[in-house]
């Protein structure tokens, strides 16, 4: 498999994350927003009381909100993606601004390339037959999951479409690339699913 889950945990600093809003105020749950938010749309972070130290280069929030540095965010302008980026305030809980810069990844290319035959999954058989005549079924319990890389092409950052999984996937050659340039990202085979 060439393929990584970008995780929000990260080893020997546990889990980060926080809650988030957004300036104009959303008018409905951050998750279900298909489309680019508004113009001139800026975001504010507060992270939890255990999030002592802040050097990641990904992490994401309770509210669903998917965060990156800016040198990762240099990194993928620069790569095959359709990503909306939303200037984010970072803050630990006390208050204190974070030191580096951080982006709001809105939008992330959603790709139906799913294996509904190799993947292992709750309701296989109901939710595989949904594929072939909609409405398509959402598979909501994973246990192992296969790619159809063919149909990937040249997305190095996107989300399972159809999947009731959030972690984005970035391409082994692009999760390369951000080890060139020391980016801290914790990263697990796509494969074996632990949720």
């Amino acid at each position: 498999m060439n393929y990584y889950f970008l995780e929000s945990q990260y080893p020997r600093r546990g889990f980060i994350s926080g809650g988030t809003t957004f300036t104009p105020q959303l008018d409905m749950n951050y998750l279900a927003i298909e489309n680019p938010l508004p113009e001139g749309t800026t975001a504010e972070v507060e992270l939890l009381s255990t999030v002592r130290n802040l050097n990641v280069d990904y992490f994401e929030t309770i509210t669903g909100t998917r965060h990156v540095s800016d040198r990762f965010k240099t990194l993928l302008e620069e790569t095959k993606t359709n990503t909306q980026f939303i200037p984010t305030t970072v803050c630990y809980h006390n208050g204190r601004s974070v030191e580096n810069t951080y982006w709001t990844a809105h939008q992330l290319d959603r790709l139906d390339v799913f294996d509904y035959e190799s993947s292992e999954y709750g309701r296989k058989a109901v939710i595989a037959a949904s594929v072939q005549q909609p409405p398509r079924k959402i598979v909501k319990v994973v246990s192992q999951i296969c790619l159809h890389e063919e149909r990937i092409g040249e997305h190095e950052f996107f989300m399972l479409d159809y999947i009731n999984i959030f972690k984005p996937i970035v391409s082994k050659d692009f999760y390369e690339v951000c080890r060139t340039h020391r980016l801290n990202l914790n990263v697990t085979e796509v494969g074996n699913v632990s949720i």
